[in-house]
């Protein structure tokens, strides 16, 4: 084995490899896949979309049938966690637009598909400490945390966090894109809002109990209320391109530019960068929509140089092909990521932050051992 394989190797055996966003309960909780498989699904020219997928609203907005009906099956599953080194894992309860006639009710099954698989996969462990994510390293398993992807699933009752909290909430973001009774998402509308009355409530019940305030989806105005109403450390798990789309002309050729490419971009970001390292937070590095691994990881080094080595993380937010980076194609492939990192002269000690030390930081100062 080459050199730097080996380092690769042992970087990533002596880390804790925590990965910061995935949607991986929404296949689970729709019955399409066993978490326990190696899962491989068919190729476009292969498959047939079922009827009626073609009015599902992100198909319309330019999603392929074959990203809306497979999301990211066949990108995370234990087989290929364990492949990749991952350590721990924070699973998202998300709502699509299609699924808030009855929000509690779908984000109460999709805790349910969360603990089920935990209860029957011994290799899993539903992580409420920091103290759980070193024990699922030490002993070898997988820690798993529940988290919000915004907070649609409380079904407009705020009462019902410390429900979601009780059966192990742990991290969590107020919207998605959309515009919610919570607060503006940073699609959420031409004229973008911060909080809400209701929303700034939420926020300060989620200090109270001691859950991680995810920054991601959020509108600008609503990030900057976030930022003077909380000292605790936040994240934003996964840098999405909504919240910062490249404005490159080479960038805006996917979906005819509806969905631009992710770029950081300092004359314009730097000041939400900063405040992230001030609060002593960590930003996600997303993986998704890059023309090459390169190009992801040179958004890292453009954060790395922003914010320090102490504020950044993995935040891979994989869903369908569609939106792959070449390279970084399933969770399993966290390995070149790291191969990429030491290439470019990248100090073991920063490799290891990155890679999930960061997070464990943020977990153990707010919830505790």
């Amino acid at each position: 084995m080459e050199p730097i394989e080996l380092k690769v190797k042992d970087l990533l055996k002596q880390a804790t490899v925590i990965d910061g966003h995935c949607d991986i309960l929404i296949p689970m909780a729709e019955g399409k896949m066993n978490i326990a498989d190696d899962v491989h699904i068919p190729g476009i020219e292969d498959w047939v979309p079922p009827p009626g997928l073609e009015n599902h609203p992100f198909v319309k907005y330019g999603f392929e049938p074959h990203t809306m009906y497979f999301g990211c099956m066949g990108q995370y599953d234990i087989p290929k966690w364990k492949k990749g080194g991952t350590d721990t894992q924070l699973c998202a309860i998300y709502l699509d637009d299609t699924k808030l006639d009855a929000p509690l009710k779908k984000g109460l099954e999709m805790v349910y598909t969360f603990l089920q698989a935990v209860q029957e996969n011994d290799e899993v462990i539903h992580c409420l400490t920091a103290a759980d994510i070193k024990k699922a390293k030490k002993e070898g398993k997988l820690g798993w945390v529940l988290t919000f992807e915004g907070c649609e699933a409380l079904g407009g009752d705020i009462r019902m966090l410390d429900l979601y909290y009780q059966l192990g909430l742990r991290s969590g973001s107020l919207t998605h894109t959309r515009r919610n009774i919570y607060a503006d998402g940073c699609w959420g509308a031409e004229q973008k809002g911060g909080l809400t009355p209701l929303g700034k409530q939420l926020v300060q019940r989620m200090v109270d109990l001691k859950i991680v305030v995810d920054l991601v989806h959020i509108g600008e105005p609503g990030f900057w209320e976030i930022m003077n109403m909380v000292e605790q450390p936040m994240i934003l798990s996964h840098s999405t391109p909504t919240m910062f789309a490249s404005t490159q002309k080479e960038d805006q050729d996917f979906m005819n530019g509806k969905v631009p490419r992710p770029r950081l971009e300092l004359d314009r970001d730097r000041e939400i960068l900063d405040a992230i390292a001030k609060n002593n937070g960590v930003l996600g590095m997303i993986w998704i929509l890059y023309h090459s691994i390169e190009d992801a990881v040179s958004d890292i080094e453009t954060a790395l140089e922003t914010m320090g080595e102490d504020h950044i993380g993995l935040g891979s937010d994989l869903y369908g092909h569609q939106l792959n980076t070449p390279g970084l194609e399933d969770i399993s492939k966290i390995p070149n990521l790291v191969r990429e990192l030491i290439k470019r002269g990248h100090s073991d000690q920063m490799i290891s932050k990155f890679l999930g030390q960061n997070y464990l930081r943020v977990f153990e100062e707010v919830w505790g051992e």
